[in-house]
């Protein structure tokens, strides 16, 4: 299913109308003023959540990190999500986010990303886990949509017990319009 957006329609229109004659610096400019005027994506109209668990050598564990626009209107991404932890009871742990190539998947880098309602974007999520000196018992991740101060909260992790997260050290991908899951 294809969804036609304002900004795709925009770029349409300004390719046939520089009908390909050095129009390169106007396209750009058109492509960038349509992402201006298309509002960016919040937390109030995004649901986080994580699929695809898998697990690598040296405790290594990653999942799928999917931002879904719940709104009315289509929105935009640009870049990274933020990233945090909680305890069961809610309260923030240390943590450390790191952006760029995770052990499961490499970076696609900053890409402005336009969500109909009902769409989905993606990130691959990694972190090492294990009972080592220096880890950080999580329960939940805390999510922020790129550009944005709000949050959701995804998890808990287990049903049971805290995962103990290295020294509390994320590794996050920028958003991607399909990231492959495991």
């Amino acid at each position: 299913m294809f969804h036609v957006t304002r900004k795709l329609l925009t770029i349409a229109a300004a390719v046939a109308a520089l009908g390909g004659t050095g129009g390169g610096a106007a396209l750009a400019a058109t492509s960038a003023s349509a992402s201006v005027s298309l509002p960016r994506c919040y937390s109030q109209n995004i649901s986080a959540a994580l699929h695809g668990a898998e697990t690598g050598r040296g405790n290594h564990v990653g999942f799928i990190l999917t931002l879904t626009n719940d709104g009315q209107r289509s929105c935009s991404l640009y870049g990274y999500p933020g990233l945090g932890l909680q305890d069961w009871n809610h309260h923030a742990l240390p943590s450390h986010t790191f952006w760029g190539s995770t052990w499961f998947d490499r970076d696609p880098g900053r890409q402005f990303i336009v969500l109909s309602p009902g769409e989905t974007a993606s990130a691959s999520l990694a972190f090492s886990t294990g009972a080592t000196r220096g880890a950080v018992n999580a329960a939940y991740l805390v999510v922020t949509p790129p550009n944005d101060y709000g949050h959701e909260v995804v998890g808990p992790f287990s049903r049971s017990m805290t995962v103990p997260i290295y020294h509390g050290n994320l590794y996050v991908t920028a958003m991607a319009y399909h990231t492959p899951h495991p």
